[in-house]
């Protein structure tokens, strides 16, 4: 979220010159661009590229360096972490972490077995604001009316290593036995008490939801051995 709002930022304040360049600029007729009006495009960019630049370390990034004809961007963010941006006034910005995708698709490895072919295993630091999968697994989910849906009994990753569902045990709720369906973690709110020291969930889903949502089955390599 925090690299969203900072692209978000970074386009505005690229659309920005853009407009105020626009309207500066002379009404004139279409001819071939001149020696001026390079050198004047020239003295736009390097501005604005010292303007995001300082954007950039306010919000705490280091190793900057941008390449000068596409506003590709490369940092590394407070923790460390290394981020690429792309930046351009007349399109959506987009922002990936370095690591996370690939030429040959999400979480890829290169040759090394690390991200992007770095060499060596890569590590990253676990912030206190962060949920461990055992703090999830058997945690009870209460709905709107403070009734207990169901437990988180799993968690389905994707191929980029990221959470993409929750497997939620409903089947007593529904009274229907063994139930599981797969959740969309962005609608099971997750917190923790620190006046009890307890983790506590909660969704919006009611019992029709629930009951009409597709049922999750341990079948084929979910239902594998483990060794």
């Amino acid at each position: 979220m925090r690299l969203s709002l900072l692209a978000t930022g970074t386009a505005l304040l690229l659309c920005t010159t853009a407009a105020v360049a626009q309207i500066n600029a002379p009404n004139t007729s279409t001819a071939a661009p001149s020696a001026n009006s390079a050198n004047n495009s020239t003295n736009t960019t390097t501005p604005l590229r010292d303007n995001i630049r300082g954007m950039l370390q306010k919000s705490g990034f280091t190793d900057i360096s941008m390449l000068p004809s596409s506003f590709m961007i490369r940092a590394k963010d407070q923790q460390g972490n290394p981020v690429v941006m792309s930046v351009s006034p007349d399109s959506v910005t987009e922002i990936s972490e370095l690591g996370t995708s690939g030429a040959n698709g999400p979480g890829d490895n290169g040759a090394n077995g690390s991200p992007n072919g770095a060499s060596g295993p890569q590590f990253v630091s676990v912030g206190q604001n962060e949920k461990l999968s055992s703090n999830l697994v058997g945690l009870d989910v209460y709905n709107a009316s403070n009734q207990d849906i169901g437990q988180i009994k799993d968690l389905a990753v994707g191929p980029a290593g990221r959470a993409r569902a929750y497997i939620v045990s409903v089947g007593g709720f529904l009274g229907v036995g063994t139930h599981y369906v797969a959740m969309n973690p962005l609608d099971i709110k997750v917190t923790y008490n620190s006046s009890d020291q307890k983790w506590h969930a909660t969704t919006s889903a009611t019992s029709d939801q629930l009951k009409s949502a597709p049922e999750f089955q341990y079948t084929g390599r979910w239902n594998a051995s483990k060794s």
